[in-house]
């Protein structure tokens, strides 16, 4: 009896274990939701095409691994986050269309979830944007070059962007390169007044674009359109810029004004000495207000409008709003002088800068190669206040040894200061083998009459085909009018004979 009742038990117990087991070969497929059950929108509430979507799954007897998403039912992609962001597209051309998507779970045993989740997403194409930059934004004056910045951007992606389009006064409609946000404008003829065609410029391309825009007035004032095209058609808002005007040129002579209290020195010079007729841009006044932003495709594209260039400045510093770089007139524009020398323009400049300034920016540009190691400070030229009768002097030509080749001294001659002593002179040294000493300064160190003992070097020179063509002078010229007539036959011999 005992021996029956332990084999009852032992087929009992395998019964038990042979159940338990065979409901474990039965799993469960898993179950899968997105956390909206439909998006019932239509018209104008459809959504854009960028779309945040979550889901989830369960499972009755494990736990989700992971989850496929697929937008046919068919092609399937894993992953095992439970939201994202989708970016849907259009057809091109078309401005409405449903979006289907499918979820299904998987769990741990790999068991896929037999009836996938199905959304419908009804999205809309969203027109694009186009808008003038705030930073790089065109003066209230432009000086024959109009450059500023656009950006245009699209929510369904700023590559479904087709066209963005410019115009000037709200004429023709001109397709700009999409990828080239900095544009200037320049008129085809500068001189005249009245409207006229004008080339665009990209970035710092040193060539502008084949084809023409129209409507730009010169002498006068203008606004600028901008406007983005999608695939679909769908057309920005147009943005405008601010009025600005177009100031054209009267001369190929451009006179560059970086000193304020030297303005009336100069224009006496060069109209009563020397008789010429030039172009003027202040850009030391109103703190620089008339200073490009970007120098090396402003003031670069200006330049290129004319054929000789006087320019005088000093170390006054000057803050650039756009790139926020604070420096002076002559550092700003050393990579625009180097372009206009290239491109055949004549350049003499007048300015100063003491002996610790770093002129990186400029040496090889300018006829230049380092400054007096000595404390400027301390070097004077007495002039007047003395009885000496030329403290700036003429000296003989590196360029040519021999006697008959010193230079000449009725074209160049000794300069004087008129009243009193000028401090601070900014001695140089030269690179020889391509430039040449214009003048030596005549300095005393210091207060009393001590030589100066390093180099007197204060203009300096290059010629192409036998005349001068860069002139530079670390001196202010018009502190040196101790004798007018001669400071003028001076000007008048670099600008109407070695410039011509």
């Amino acid at each position: 009896m005992k021996k029956n009742l332990h084999y009852l038990f032992l087929a009992l117990l395998i019964g038990f274990v042979a159940c338990e087991k065979g409901d474990n070969l039965v799993n469960e497929a898993p179950d899968t939701q997105f956390s909206l059950e439909a998006i019932n929108l239509s018209g104008e509430n459809r959504l854009n095409s960028i779309v945040t979507l979550s889901w989830s799954g369960k499972d009755p007897d494990g736990y989700i691994k992971g989850f496929e998403l697929s937008r046919d039912g068919m092609q399937w992609s894993f992953t095992t986050i439970q939201d994202s962001t989708f970016k849907f597209s259009l057809t091109p051309g078309s401005d409405t269309t449903d979006i289907e998507l499918f979820v299904r779970a998987i769990d741990n045993e790999d068991l896929v979830d037999p009836t996938p989740d199905r959304l419908n997403i009804p999205i809309r194409n969203t027109p694009p944007t186009a808008l003038f930059s705030e930073s790089l934004t065109i003066p209230d004056t432009a000086y024959l070059v109009a450059t500023t910045e656009w950006k245009a951007s699209d929510i369904d992606g700023d590559e479904t962007i087709t066209e963005v389009l410019l115009s000037i006064n709200g004429l023709e409609w001109y397709p700009l390169n999409r990828t080239k946000n900095i544009i200037s404008i320049v008129p085809i003829d500068p001189t005249v007044s009245g409207t006229v065609d004008a080339l665009i410029y990209y970035g710092t391309e040193s060539n502008p674009q084949s084809k023409r825009i129209s409507g730009l007035n010169m002498n006068d004032t203008n606004r600028l359109f901008i406007k983005s095209v999608d695939q679909a058609g769908a057309e920005s808002i147009v943005d405008t810029s601010s009025t600005f005007f177009m100031k054209g040129k009267s001369n190929n002579f451009l006179v560059i004004g970086g000193v304020p209290d030297a303005n009336d020195a100069y224009r006496d010079i060069l109209q009563n000495g020397v008789n010429l007729n030039y172009d003027f841009i202040d850009l030391a006044v109103n703190s620089g207000a008339n200073q490009p932003k970007i120098w090396n495709i402003t003031f670069r594209l200006q330049l290129r409008q004319f054929s000789k260039l006087f320019l005088y400045s000093d170390e006054s510093l000057f803050d650039n709003s756009y790139t926020n770089q604070k420096s002076f007139i002559l550092e700003f524009a050393a990579a625009s002088l180097l372009d206009f020398a290239n491109q055949g323009g004549k350049y003499f400049i007048s300015t100063s800068f003491n002996h610790n300034t770093n002129i990186d920016a400029f040496t090889g540009v300018l006829p230049i190669e380092s400054v007096s190691t000595k404390n400027f400070g301390s070097a004077r030229l007495w002039g007047a206040a003395r009885g000496d009768s030329a403290l700036v002097t003429a000296v003989l030509d590196p360029n040519f040894p021999d006697s008959l080749h010193v230079r000449d001294s009725l074209n160049f001659p000794d300069l004087t200061t008129q009243f009193f002593a000028i401090t601070g002179l900014g001695a140089f040294n030269i690179d020889s083998t391509d430039t040449e000493i214009i003048y030596e300064a005549q300095l005393s160190d210091g207060a009393n009459t001590n030589e100066w003992t390093d180099t007197k070097i204060v203009a300096s020179g290059r010629r192409l085909n036998g005349k001068l063509n860069q002139v530079f002078f670390n001196v202010q010229l018009f502190e040196l009018r101790g004798d007018p007539v001669k400071l003028n036959t001076l000007f008048n011999h670099i600008l109407n004979v070695e410039f011509n």
